[in-house]
């Protein structure tokens, strides 16, 4: 056991559940957001044995999770909380298969463990804790030299991992396809097309096209959710009117809510501004007697609709990818419920904290985004696959895919991978300038 449970992880253990009992004495509480009633609902039918008519509006990877805490808001949130600090063990972890010592894996851990938005994650019905759990698994395995591993065992877990991952979040079904692809890269040899690595793309697909099936049935669409075309018709909301003669019925009243949103705006404070990227939400009730309140056909007419308004305008498109999607993607967030504090101003001591966390988080962010090009140009200067490149392309085409996609709450998808991003820029440091300033000199 103690070969299990060494002095660094019972550190972790310990101090992971101070501070989460510490956080619970100022915020003990189950936050829900708008998004959790999807969750809650399709979990109750999991446990109810019964999909029949499921208007296809979530993925199971979640729901499924909450149906292991029978239903109950209050066990999700303990066993997110337990998964937090099974987390933070891979993490610590995965910093020694980096090459680092064990004394400085475990004040890396400790300090990546101190952000806040991790803590109050994991008191929320959102999906974002179980993904950072399982990313965190696979970001391990990448970094225990996978790509040049031989094992079956290996292959299936990872394979297992991932298709899960895809069953939270179809978004991650590039994964499985870019470490594939590193993996025939690395020593490429024509008769290793065909390997057992191809365990890690069956597992994914299958999640993603089995779900997509179940939607087919009980909706029409083969679709993994029926909230796609909805999610992609975001990327109008600026350019919302200029759309074809067949769309002017979603463009008109699309931008009506979004002059509307904007006016209103303008009236209030920054902090109770209404989102914009949302607008399409307040849409929907006008828009939903259209299809005789069928809400999958909705969506599939605002995916054709989005799709037919960006050929129309690409340079628009462009801009809202790059300036407004794909930036947003790197900004620091943290969901939580502001006024629900036990106590009276330490609210305002939590947001203090999170304010200096939010520098801490813009410099890291910041860092890592010059360090994509430099790891890219390594590559095609030695031809060598680093573990850096392959955790940097996955994050990178993360930030790439997610925006051209969807506008709103982009900063979710950036969460899982925020750890890793700050491990990068550590170990860039570490290499390239404590190392080389304590080489002696010849």
């Amino acid at each position: 056991m103690n070969q299990i449970f060494t002095k660094e992880i019972r550190v972790l253990v310990f101090t992971g559940l101070f501070l989460r009992a510490l956080i619970s004495i100022f915020y003990f509480h189950v936050t829900l957001f708008p998004d959790s009633e999807g969750y809650l609902f399709l979990a109750e039918k999991i446990l109810n044995f019964d999909l029949n008519s499921y208007n296809g509006e979530r993925t199971p990877g979640y729901p499924l999770f909450i149906a292991l805490a029978l239903g109950s808001t209050t066990l999700t949130v303990v066993y997110q909380v337990i998964l937090g600090i099974v987390t933070s063990i891979y993490w610590f972890k995965t910093i020694l298969k980096l090459n680092f010592d064990s004394k400085s894996a475990l004040y890396i851990t400790l300090f990546l463990q101190s952000f806040l938005q991790i803590h109050f994650y994991e008191r929320i019905i959102l999906v974002e804790s179980l993904t950072l759990f399982l990313v965190s698994v696979l970001f391990y395995y990448l970094a225990s030299d996978y790509l040049e591993s031989k094992s079956l065992k290996k292959d299936f877990t990872l394979g297992l991992v991932l298709g899960f991952l895809v069953l939270i979040k179809p978004f991650y079904a590039f994964i499985p396809f870019i470490i594939y692809g590193f993996s025939l890269i690395k020593n490429f040899k024509i008769s290793r097309i065909i390997n057992s690595k191809l365990i890690i793309l069956f597992f994914p697909l299958v999640s993603y096209f089995g779900w997509s099936y179940v939607n087919k049935i009980n909706t029409g669409y083969f679709v993994s959710t029926t909230f796609f075309g909805l999610n992609l018709s975001q990327n109008c909301v600026y350019f919302a009117e200029k759309t074809s003669q067949d769309y002017l019925w979603i463009g008109t009243v699309y931008a009506t809510h979004r002059d509307k949103l904007i006016d209103g705006n303008s009236k209030l404070e920054s902090h109770l501004k209404a989102d914009i990227a949302m607008t399409i939400w307040d849409a929907e009730n006008e828009l939903l007697p259209k299809t005789k309140g069928n809400f999958a056909k909705l969506s599939a007419e605002l995916g054709d609709y989005a799709k037919e308004t960006i050929k129309m305008n690409p340079l628009e498109y462009i801009k809202q990818v790059l300036f407004r999607s794909w930036f947003d993607f790197w900004k620091p967030k943290i969901y939580w419920d502001y006024d629900s504090f036990s106590l009276p101003l330490v609210n305002k001591m939590f947001l203090g904290i999170w304010y200096l966390q939010t520098i801490m988080i813009w410099f890291f962010k910041a860092s890592f985004v010059l360090l994509i090009p430099y790891y890219f140009i390594l590559f095609l200067k030695n031809h060598n696959i680093t573990k850096e490149l392959v955790i940097t392309t996955i994050v990178f085409l993360a930030s790439v895919l997610q925006a051209l996609v969807t506008y709103g709450d982009n900063a979710r998808f950036s969460f899982p991978f925020e750890y890793i991003m700050m491990l990068i820029v550590i170990l860039f440091f570490r290499k390239n300038i404590l190392i080389k300033k304590n080489r002696p000199e010849v």
